[in-house]
């Protein structure tokens, strides 16, 4: 009976001794883990969301607001489920909605940070080019699903990899300047809101149409490195064509009196320095004492660069892209000089290399703008005199008839000194056999020449009309007058 006494007495003091241990205590549930791996999706008007649900927890509940401060959620569900999805919802500016989840056991819970989530924008309209006067196209769309803004992409190459200007705009027009007449252009537009941007819609084509514009063309070959003047030079050659320094303002004058646009020089090194006798221009292409001059207020150049025609003979030829800027239309200028003297293998030299100026233009010029070929082709129609030179022939013109490309003194009955030798070979007296070492050559189509003339300085002397000296070159220059379309 004692002992029954005595063992009572000691439960009851370990239960006052530890008042916390008690079977309801024991009972009372923990606070639940947090959701994890959330992750959620979109399309332009549902909003779906995954989620692995924590151990011990079954019910999982879901809010998505227009704002984290917001005091209600515009959708909420309790699941059980670890996947729900929000449907017939609204894109709006900015962030469309924010969501958060929060984990229930028993009256206990935890709960996601706030996430964000944007409903999709969809697909971009197709657009609708159109051109206007002045290189200017005009563009139009309809709309798409979600859009508060949309992004015009317009390029001249279909893959989008070149040249490629965006436009952001909030209405559903566009109007686009400063293109390049006789360029076809490649455009397409998606719809944008906020940091979400849409698919693009469907590409389309257009070709920018543009008034002709008039060029003077100008092709010379100065001897401006005093090439011409060797030790096997006679006496009477080095007086009449005398060292660069004395020759250089003569060829200035000369040049400056065609009132050329453009001017392609030949034996026109650094170090010649001719841009210095032309006010108003810029230099453009230069490789290897051939350069590009043209006049910077009446042209753009897009682009220009120098090819190798004949790696032995160090024989190169420069190009640029230029844009006029009273119209727009853009086209190709080239300068070329090729391997001289005559005969049969030098004949078929000035072909190949020719052939593969052509070539190279060719692959450059993607969208068949107009060509104007100039440059001392050190060939003309005595080549092809076969009691002087069995098997020789005019290589660069036949070469370019072949791609319908003719000399533009062919072009025009409006000609000045076309009976006289382009080469003058610092001899007084005019030759006359109207032999064109130098020439400008033009397409058959989309260029048209209204005048050609050749440039000299002259005098009347015992013979008759002779050349003045000294001469500002061993060649005269040539200038055509031109009309070149954008097609």
């Amino acid at each position: 009976m004692l002992r029954r006494l005595l063992l009572a007495l000691a439960v009851c003091a370990s239960l006052v001794l530890a008042p916390g241990i008690t079977p309801s205590a024991e009972a009372a549930p923990k606070k639940p883990a947090k959701v994890t791996k959330v992750r959620a999706t979109t399309n332009t008007t549902s909003l779906r969301i995954r989620w692995k649900r924590p151990k011990g927890v079954k019910v999982v509940s879901v809010c998505v607001a227009t704002s984290p401060k917001a005091k209600r959620c515009v959708r909420s569900v309790r699941t059980r489920k670890t996947v729900i999805t929000f449907r017939k919802l609204r894109a709006s500016a900015g962030t469309d909605y924010y969501y958060r989840l929060r984990a229930h056991r028993g009256g206990r819970s935890s709960v996601t940070p706030w996430r964000r989530a944007n409903l999709k924008v969809g697909k971009g309209p197709a657009n609708q080019p159109a051109t206007r006067a002045g290189a200017i196209l005009h563009y139009s769309w309809g709309r798409a699903t979600n859009a508060t803004s949309y992004q015009l992409q317009v390029s001249p190459s279909r893959s989008f990899r070149a040249g490629v200007r965006t436009e952001g705009r909030t209405g559903r027009t566009a109007r686009l300047t400063g293109l390049n007449g006789g360029m076809a252009y490649f455009a397409r537009v998606r719809g944008v809101n906020g940091s979400v941007k849409g698919p693009w819609g469907p590409v389309t084509r257009i070709k920018v149409v543009t008034a002709p514009a008039r060029i003077a063309v100008a092709t010379y070959n100065l001897c401006g490195d005093n090439k011409c003047r060797t030790s096997d030079s006679g006496a009477w050659f080095l007086r009449n064509v005398p060292a660069w320094s004395v020759r250089k303002p003569l060829a200035g004058a000369l040049a400056r009196a065609a009132k050329p646009d453009i001017v392609v020089a030949q034996e026109a090194s650094t170090k010649a320095a001719f841009h210095t006798e032309l006010s108003g221009f810029s230099r453009g292409a230069y490789k290897s004492a051939r350069s590009i001059y043209y006049k910077r207020s009446r042209y753009t150049s897009l682009d220009g660069g120098w090819m190798t025609l004949d790696d032995r003979g160090k024989r190169f030829a420069t190009w640029n892209l230029l844009r006029d800027r009273r119209t727009g239309t853009a086209f190709y200028i080239v300068n070329a000089h090729l391997e001289p003297y005559k005969g049969a293998k030098l004949d078929r030299l000035r072909s190949t290399q020719t052939g593969r100026l052509i070539r190279r233009i060719q692959a450059l010029n993607t969208h068949g703008l107009p060509v104007v070929w100039a440059g001392d082709w050190n060939s003309n129609k005595s080549n092809a005199n076969q009691d002087a030179y069995p098997g020789g022939y005019d290589a660069p013109r036949k070469r370019f008839a072949a791609i319908d490309v003719v000399n533009s003194v062919e072009q025009t009955a409006n000609r000045t000194n076309a009976d006289l030798n382009s080469a003058n070979a610092g001899i007084k007296a005019p030759r006359r056999s109207g032999d064109h070492v130098d020439a400008i050559y033009v397409p058959k189509r989309g260029v048209t020449v209204e005048s050609w003339s050749m440039l000299a300085n002259f005098l009347e002397g015992p013979e008759g009309r002779e050349y003045a000296t000294p001469f500002p070159s061993d060649h005269n220059p040539l200038v055509a007058r031109l009309v070149v379309s954008s097609g």
